[in-house]
């Protein structure tokens, strides 16, 4: 064995040598021949400290240690540097958005849903602007926001759409929809955090937007100048204090704002005809009198042909305003479950939405009831109800939470509304015939839970903090099961699919673990609670004989599917909770993660720890965020906790990460080059909690926590990228199909 002169001098300085100054002749032995000896080693010249660097030799087979991860890994003794190159290139593929499922109805405050002239429905959901065709069950997507999109508005010509996004600088974009192209961005200025509120004057020409400044200022744009021509402050206190802002469709100085135990009317004040030129409009502000009422919670609000304005507040009621004043309330709905807002009180959902039909004699409106009433407005003021249509029948509900209404518009020439409600879905309905229909589904609830079929690669299921578990087609884009969580008041966290995709096993937020059958029928076959805290991982080895569960209470616990899920073994070890299991392809070992960036192996018949390296074991998945063949996924400045899904794809080409900043990445695998290069894609909230592949590589699937939704991604081809690439950072540069190129 040769070694180098500075290791001599390590083991000599370290064992040559004991207090006196004299050699313990028996420990330097050990020492040179067991372990101290290649501990030395290691710590000396031996270690790499940091991932491979693009342009230089990836020919190191020792230890490696970097930032992200306590522990070290180590590449396979066959380790050829020639996938060290592949790895600091762009994949040769790329990820085209294909489906969103879900719509924001938890965080917008003002109408969010509108059909368009071609009868396509438009909405957005987290960081996208959707247009939907009903028709083809297809979705165009308007990809320009950076962040949360709050709030949408449609043009008087029923083609261009504005949206407002929260951030730093927040900003209006006026688009497109049906080449989904930016017209033109306005910035609202650093300070403003967000636009709550927007939408359109009756010409068309002006803009309207309330941000969530402390004073939720209102500014007036000319937005095809961007030119502001006026700022108003409408509330102070806490965002979102101003809910809503509305511009009269039939007296064009009118413009009104309501939320948080206020309304407030402007009247608008243009420069004179013989000074056009001035950009500095004016305008007179009343403050509402509730005279006949305690001041309340204004949720929705509409202009009459006569000059009434009609609100919608949280009891339930309609309220008929005559000159700033509260004239008349009338019972409409039922108030509807209580809900937290965001300031952490809580309140009834009440009247959500009021919209106005085409024919100006009939108004709809939408309540947390679940209810959508039809009234006679044709004598000037809110007359009497023509229809009561229920999203859900009554007799169909069963343990089903009421859809509470949160979006509303009516079709043009049409008995046909589309309504958005609180669970997230898109409803159509029918008020001639009384038939109603989801469009889009979507989930009620924060979701973590992601799990593809291996057997039927169409076929994926998600979990969201709620009592229900979904399964999904890709091909349809629809549920095909929903799986309740029987126990009452229990909650779903993470789901898992057997390999011969029967069995479904579902992992609760109480510690629990149920099983059902999933095909043919949909039957429990387990059902047991052996941890205190939540499940957050399940994983069930390939030959499918074992299913691996980690939770919050720091271990992972191993059962025997043929033994009716007997538990046989418990791992021991971790610090702090399990955020990744992976198997090795003849099953006779687990790989896991956990929250103190730690990599642990552990024998599953046994539960007992391996300690030895595993640089050469075959992993039937990659899942976990940390290890040699995933050391380059990580952005510059990155601290470990960055990153919060990982999914090496079924072929080995092509590795996908979810974060944050909201990312979607699709990289090389391996990816050892430190900052691998990789197509980074926009669109879900900040935190992506989860993503994975198909298993037939076909597409891909994300979820993104507290948006609520399900991204479904089409593999193609990749044109070739452009040369320029832009750091992963909040704010960077996307091309038109919302793609940045990190470095």
């Amino acid at each position: 064995l040769q070694i180098s002169q500075g290791y001599v001098d390590a083991i000599f300085n370290k064992y040559g040598q004991d207090a006196r100054g004299r050699m313990p002749i028996l420990n330097f032995v050990e020492a040179l021949l067991y372990g101290g000896n290649r501990q030395i080693m290691l710590e000396h010249d031996y270690v790499q400290r940091g991932a491979y660097q693009a342009g230089k030799p990836a020919t190191h087979i020792g230890k490696i240690l970097y930032p992200q991860c306590k522990k070290g890994v180590w590449p396979p003794s066959d380790w050829n540097p020639q996938l060290a190159e592949r790895s600091a290139q762009l994949p040769d593929s790329r990820l085209m958005l294909e489906f969103v499922y879900g719509y924001d109805g938890f965080q917008g405050t003002s109408p969010n849903i509108f059909y368009l002239s071609t009868g396509e429905v438009v909405y957005y959901a987290a960081g996208v602007a959707i247009v939907y065709n009903k028709a083809t069950h297809k979705q165009r997507f308007f990809l320009g926001h950076d962040d949360d999109i709050l709030c949408c508005a449609l043009h008087p010509d029923k083609t261009t759409v504005v949206t407002g996004q929260v951030g730093k600088d927040p900003c209006v974009i006026v688009w497109d929809s049906i080449t989904c192209k930016t017209i033109t961005k306005i910035h609202q200025g650093y300070g403003n955090r967000g636009v709550q509120a927007v939408t359109f004057s009756s010409s068309g020409s002006k803009l309207a937007c309330v941000c969530t400044d402390n004073s939720h200022t209102l500014y007036i744009w000319d937005w095809q100048r961007k030119q502001c021509l006026m700022e108003r402050k409408t509330q102070p206190g806490a965002p979102p204090t101003t809910y809503g802002v509305v511009w009269s469709p039939f007296e064009p100085d009118r413009v009104l704002t309501y939320g948080q135990n206020y309304i407030k009317f402007f009247l608008l004040q243009r420069p004179p005809p013989k000074k056009e030129h001035m950009t500095t409009w004016s305008a007179k502000q009343d403050a509402g009198v509730f005279s006949i009422s305690r001041t309340h919670t204004i949720f929705s609000a509409c202009f009459l042909p006569s000059g009434i304005v009609l609100t919608g507040n949280a009891d339930g009621a309609i309220g008929s305003w005559r000159n700033c004043r509260l004239s008349r309330l009338t019972p409409a709905h039922n108030p509807g479950p209580m809900r937290r807002r965001k300031d952490g009180t809580e309140s009834y959902g009440g009247i959500r939405c009021l919209t106005l039909r085409q024919d100006r004699t009939t108004l709809l409106s939408g309540g947390s009831d679940g209810y959508v009433i039809t009234w006679d407005v044709s004598k000037g003021d809110l007359g009497a109800p023509l229809q009561r249509i229920p999203l859900v029948k009554p007799e169909e509900m069963g343990d089903l939470k009421v859809p509470s209404i949160r979006g509303l518009d009516c079709q043009p020439s049409s008995e046909v509304f589309v309504a958005g409600t609180s669970s997230c879905d898109l409803w159509e309905v029918d008020c001639k015939s009384g038939a109603t229909g989801i469009l889009v589904h979507g989930h009620e609830s924060n979701l973590y839970g992601l799990t593809v079929n291996p057997a039927f690669p169409h076929i994926f299921a998600t979990a969201g903090e709620s009592q229900m578990v979904v399964v999904w087609s890709s091909a349809t884009r629809k549920p095909v099961r929903i799986v309740h969580v029987a126990q009452k008041g229990d909650k779903a966290r993470s789901c898992a699919f057997s390999s011969d995709g029967q069995h479904l096993a579902i992992g609760l937020l109480s510690g629990g673990i149920k099983v059902v059958e999933f095909y043919p029928s949909v039957a429990q076959v387990y059902w047991g609670k052996l941890n205190t805290d939540s499940i957050c991982v399940l994983r069930y080895s390939p030959c499918g004989r074992y299913l691996a569960s980690g939770s919050h209470d720091q271990h992972i616990d191993i059962y025997d599917v043929k033994a009716g899920y007997k538990r046989i073994a418990r791992c021991v070890g971790h610090s702090s909770t399990i955020t990744g299991i992976d198997w090795a392809v003849d099953s006779s070992k687990i790989m896991s993660n956990d929250q103190a960036y730690e990599i642990l192996y552990f024998d599953p018949l046994t539960g007992k720890q391996i300690k030895e390296n595993q640089r050469d074991t075959e992993w039937a998945t990659w899942s976990c965020e940390l290890g040699f063949p995933v050391m380059g996924i990580w952005p510059p400045y990155s601290d470990g906790s960055d990153i919060n899904s990982v999914d090496r794809s079924p072929s080995g080409r092509y590795l996908l990460t979810a974060d944050d900043q909201g990312m979607v990445s699709l990289l090389n695998y391996p990816s050892v080059v430190q900052h691998a290069p990789a197509l980074c894609y926009p669109g879900h909230s900040s935190h992506v909690t989860g993503v994975r592949w198909a298993r037939d590589e076909s597409y891909a699937i994300s979820v993104g926590g507290r948006d609520r939704c399900i991204f479904q991604w089409r593999l193609a081809p990749d044109v070739k990228p452009p040369n320029a690439v832009y750091d992963r950072i909040p704010g960077s540069q996307i091309d038109s199909q919302g793609v940045a190129y990190r470095a």
